[in-house]
């Protein structure tokens, strides 16, 4: 099997922290922020609010989110964050950014929590710097600067953050906002897989696994990995199906890669529907079911994956666990060679050449062809033998129709799907 569809790169971890992060709602250390416990410790934390002590009113705000010492009020709870925020409280002014952000009690409104999350990270508060540098990095509120992102992520990481020690380990990792550096961004993983940090475990276990910035270690990464999943990380439970499909750092079993893939797959992510299903329809670890290994393939075409429209629509086109049918096969292709799948447009383009769910049309069989030729030596001989027997009227409109789609597509990629799509080719490449 040359299937081995190994999509946990380190730049995949940076959705884990798309949403900002709150300032804890407790301080149990610090008298001045902590969250009444008693209906007397409440009202005078109130009275304290309405002199104006900013601490006591952001406790306030918690008291009443909470509904601790008193009956739990959101309005209430906004009101008093919003005093404290306006009084130059950097936790309120954080907690008001992460609000407007996620649109909680509030107008999601970007530019507003820009600005909050920039005037607590003024105050150095190492929670509103990630929060700030993440609205660089997804130009929210904000124009997209990933050096500012990676300089605030900087500021909050040396504070010991571990969310931020993991968002700059990615930086370097990718080589956004600072030099590409394998062996920096592995230490910043460490420091924050140290610290607990999911996401930076799931980091580490990849620089293991693949010998990124240290050397290959599998032991090392299981050891991440598991650590990863054991916090709910659920990219974490698909590394370790690899790990027990392949036998890395642990003996081969493919029955606990079903286990971890189809854990990772139930809570929807995509890269295990498409392990699971494949294994399903190879029958490892399982008994060989096409009907569930298209159920699965399905699942990730329908979250917009090419690889796994490309995978359903070759099924259709196969009768292999669904009936066949070439028209429904063909939507699905589409959808994958709009993306510029290549396997996809190979398949395409026979269906195009035979009539199979399309009109027959060798202008379009070309166009389908011709792009998937720069990556698929079988796409180029299909090319080079369509050419000859096409018109030259033929021939003139189907590159006509190449150079309309790529007006249209330009160089189109999905984070580097065209490279995941060929390490399929065992069992989708055949053309329908």
């Amino acid at each position: 099997m040359n299937k081995q569809l190994w999509i946990c790169a380190v730049a995949l971890l940076a959705g884990c922290l798309l949403s900002a992060q709150d300032v804890p709602q407790t301080h149990h250390e610090d008298p001045k922020v902590a969250v009444a416990n008693l209906s007397e410790e409440f009202v005078e934390l109130l009275r304290r609010a309405e002199a104006g002590d900013e601490h006591a009113q952001y406790s306030v705000a918690n008291a009443y989110s909470a509904g601790t010492g008193v009956l739990k009020d959101d309005a209430e709870a906004m009101r008093w964050w919003l005093q404290a925020a306006q009084n130059g409280l950097a936790a309120a002014q954080n907690r008001m950014g992460y609000l407007y952000e996620n649109g909680l009690g509030v107008p999601q409104d970007f530019r507003e929590a820009a600005r909050y999350f920039s005037s607590a990270a003024e105050q150095k508060l190492a929670v509103a710097q990630h929060n700030l540098g993440h609205m660089y990095q997804y130009g929210q509120g904000v124009p997209r600067d990933y050096a500012r992102a990676a300089d605030l992520y900087g500021q909050a990481a040396a504070q010991g953050l571990g969310a931020a020690q993991n968002e700059l380990g990615e930086a370097y990792a990718r080589g956004t906002g600072v030099p590409k550096s394998e062996a920096s961004a592995f230490r910043l993983f460490l420091l924050a897989a140290e610290q607990g940090e999911a996401s930076a475990q799931q980091n580490l276990g990849v620089m293991y696994l693949e010998g990124r910035g240290t050397a290959r270690n599998y032991p090392a990464a299981l050891r991440w990995f598991s650590e990863a999943a054991s916090r709910g990380l659920v990219d974490a439970y698909r590394s370790l199906g690899h790990m027990y499909e392949y036998g890395k750092g642990v003996d081969r079993d493919p029955v606990k890669a079903v286990e971890w893939y189809r854990k990772a797959a139930e809570l929807g992510l995509v890269t295990a529907q498409l392990e699971l299903g494949d294994l399903y329809r190879i029958g490892e670890g399982v008994q060989q079911d096409y009907f569930e290994a298209a159920k699965w393939f399905r699942r990730a075409a329908e979250q917009g994956h090419p690889i796994g429209e490309n995978t359903i629509g070759y099924m259709y086109c196969r009768g292999e666990g669904v009936s066949r049918d070439y028209r429904h096969g063909a939507e699905w292709l589409q959808k994958a060679a709009d993306q510029n799948n290549a396997l996809a447009q190979s398949n395409l383009g026979v269906l195009y050449q035979n009539g199979l769910g399309v009109p027959l049309s060798y202008p379009e069989a070309y166009k389908w062809f011709t792009l998937a030729a720069n990556g698929r030596a079988t796409s180029r001989r299909a090319l080079q033998a369509l050419t000859e027997i096409m018109t030259k009227a033929q021939l003139r409109e189907g590159q006509a129709r190449v150079s309309e789609w790529l007006a249209h597509h330009g160089n189109l990629e999905l984070a580097g799907e065209n490279a995941q799509a060929t390490e399929l080719d065992s069992y989708a490449a055949s053309q329908p």
